[in-house]
């Protein structure tokens, strides 16, 4: 893991960057439009690497019942409600007020119990938790919006010795993918970076955890793209089966990792 920043500059730099992804949110909601872009896109939610990737996910899910759970980057609680379903005590953050009012009404509307979920507007970089607190640390595309390392040390202080924590993060070199982004502003904030390879070798070499890494999408996601258009009705088609072939044999060969379209870190936090 690498070393937190310590020098003046660097942490005005990232006052700097929480405030523009504050703005980005707050004020432009580049989350609905980042939904809004990849809805358009219906097969890149469902191509059979994804799928289980996502299946891991849930199976850790499934076991939470009476934990500590920390929704990292909450949004508008969608998986809050999912982690309260399995029986969590949840904790959410994010940095926008809005989103935190709507994960906190969504909630109380769902007739959840209200001591057992708890939202706050927090910084991920530092957070108001105190040491060796949930049993689990969960989110969905957060850590690249966020100074990597700074967050992953906050995520180690705050998670009990043994705790887990669940992270699916976009990756940065799949060329196709690069292109989508680029030529999708308006649906992502000038500071998020995907990871790199560079990154993925820090997480899987790191005396701080004990990492499992799973990825999906490095052929399946450019062809979802391209069967959502030409055959949007068959999301379960041959050309998808054909490229999660070809996928399966790459990833047992581990190369080529950080052009995937996503990665999911299981991480466990050494005793």
């Amino acid at each position: 893991m690498r070393i937190k920043h310590s020098n003046k500059t660097s942490l005005q730099e990232m006052q700097q960057r929480v405030k523009r992804e504050k703005i980005a949110h707050k004020e432009n909601d580049v989350l609905a439009e980042s939904y809004r872009l990849k809805n358009k896109f219906s097969h890149i939610w469902c191509y059979p690497s994804r799928k289980r990737v996502e299946d891991t996910l849930i199976g850790h899910l499934k076991r939470i019942n009476g934990e500590k759970v920390l929704d990292y980057g909450c949004g508008r609680g969608e998986l809050s409600r999912y982690l309260l379903d399995q029986g969590a005590n949840v904790h959410g953050i994010d940095i926008t007020s809005m989103y935190i009012k709507e994960a906190k009404d969504h909630c109380n509307l769902g007739g959840y119990d209200t001591d057992k979920f708890r939202f706050y507007v927090m910084d991920a970089h530092e957070m108001d938790f105190p040491n060796n607190f949930f049993d689990l640390v969960v989110g969905l595309g957060i850590l690249h919006h966020l100074e990597l390392n700074v967050a992953l040390l906050e995520i180690h202080r705050v998670l009990k010795p043994g705790g887990r924590v669940l992270l699916q993060e976009p990756l940065a070199d799949n060329l196709l993918l690069k292109l989508f982004r680029r030529l999708t502003p308006s649906a992502r904030t000038k500071d998020e970076k995907p990871l790199t390879g560079y990154d993925i070798n820090l997480l899987k070499e790191s005396e701080y955890w004990i990492s499992d890494l799973r990825f999906c999408g490095l052929l399946e996601a450019p062809i979802a793209m391209i069967t959502s258009i030409i055959a949007p009705k068959f999301p379960d088609n041959v050309l998808l089966r054909a490229s999660d072939w070809v996928e399966r044999k790459l990833q047992r060969a581990e190369i080529l990792y950080s052009w995937n379209q996503y990665v999911l870190i299981n991480m466990i936090k050494r005793s």
